[in-house]
Formats: C-alpha cells, sequence, structure tokens
C-alpha cells in the first residue's frame, strides 16, 4: 500500500509542479503578436536604411523596456485588465516613434553612397568633442556653449533637409562645409576670449 501511494503522491506533485510554470505565464496573444511585429518593423527600418543607428539603439532600448515591463506584470501569474491596456499604451507610443524614425528624413550613410559625408560626419563630431572640452576646461561661459551648440544643431537640421531626397550634392556638401568653417572660427574664438565660466 504504502509504494502505491508514495506514486500518487509523487504523480501528484510532479503535476502541480508541471501545471504551476503555465499559470505562472499567462498568455496575451495580442501584446506578443504587437511585439513580434514592431521587432519586424524596427529590423526593416534597419534593412533599409531608414533608421540610423542611434535611433535603432533607441528604438530597442524602448522595446526591452516593454518587454522587461511585461514579464513584471506577469511575474504573480495574472496580467490584468490594467495591465494589459499600459502595454497596449507603450506599445502604442513605441508604434508611433518607429513610424516618426522611419519617416525623418535621416538614412543610414552606408546604406546610400550618394547620401554618406565622412567630411562633414568627422568635422561634426570634433566640434562637438571641441565644445565639451570647453566646457570642462571653463573656457566657454553658459551662453557661449549656448550659443554654438544651437549653430551646430542648425547645420545638423540644413543637412537632414538636404539629405532628405537621399541624395547629397557637391554643392550641399560645400554649403555644409562653408557653414562648419565658420562654426570651427566662432568655437575658438569663444574658447580663447577673455570671458571664463570660472
Amino acid at each position: 500500500m504504502k509504494p502505491l501511494f508514495f506514486s500518487m503522491l509523487v504523480a501528484g506533485m510532479a503535476t502541480f509542479w508541471l501545471a504551476a510554470p503555465a499559470q505562472a505565464r499567462p498568455h496575451d496573444p495580442g501584446v506578443n503578436a504587437r511585439q513580434h511585429h514592431q521587432q519586424q518593423r524596427i529590423g526593416q527600418g534597419v534593412r533599409s536604411g531608414q533608421l540610423t543607428r542611434g535611433e535603432t539603439r533607441r528604438l530597442e532600448r524602448e522595446q526591452r523596456h516593454i518587454n522587461r515591463e511585461e514579464r513584471r506584470y506577469k511575474s504573480d501569474g495574472v496580467l490584468t485588465r490594467a495591465e494589459r491596456a499600459d502595454l497596449h499604451r507603450d506599445q502604442n507610443r513605441a508604434s508611433r516613434h518607429i513610424r516618426q524614425e522611419k519617416h525623418d528624413g535621416q538614412r543610414q550613410g552606408w546604406h546610400n553612397s550618394a547620401n554618406r559625408d565622412p567630411g562633414v560626419n568627422a568635422r561634426q563630431h570634433n566640434q562637438r568633442e571641441r565644445l565639451q572640452d570647453g566646457w570642462r576646461d571653463g573656457s566657454l561661459t553658459r551662453s557661449e556653449r549656448h550659443d554654438l551648440r544651437d549653430e551646430q544643431k542648425a547645420i545638423r537640421t540644413e543637412e537632414r533637409a538636404y539629405k532628405a531626397d537621399g541624395v547629397l550634392t557637391r554643392a550641399e556638401r560645400q554649403d555644409l562645409q562653408q557653414d562648419l568653417s565658420a562654426a570651427s572660427q566662432h568655437i575658438y574664438q569663444e574658447r580663447h576670449d577673455a570671458e571664463r565660466r570660472f
């Protein structure tokens, strides 16, 4: 009698243990399907060049946040109506972000060589570094830094407008280089004038 009782007890416990994980992971096909679809949209944006590396990183970070939130909601074995609604709101917001980033005119440079200009990009990076150095060493005041950063933003906006049609012409490239040369001079002048932050 004891072996039979023991076998039934083990079988009952095994059934309980095997059933518990299934109950602890509530299934929501709507949420899961949307997550899958959004990952596909991001992948398509990367392949087509519609998403830059930075945009892709931000969108993927947003998807990871939603996945973590979903796991937290499901950790108690129940996905409530309010939690499901919150996940759908987050996915709606993420969907809008994907659409905005894919249609903002910025394109991944290596997908379109006519749209790529390592010289412009390298100069922009160099000027950002010079601004940071000027802020760190105190040679730029708050207002100088603000004005110089606005100038950099204006150049980036102009660059995006030039690249919106998928082609960066020689004249557009020259115009950007002239603007970057003027900005470089302004950075030098502001860092070497008498005004100091501290």
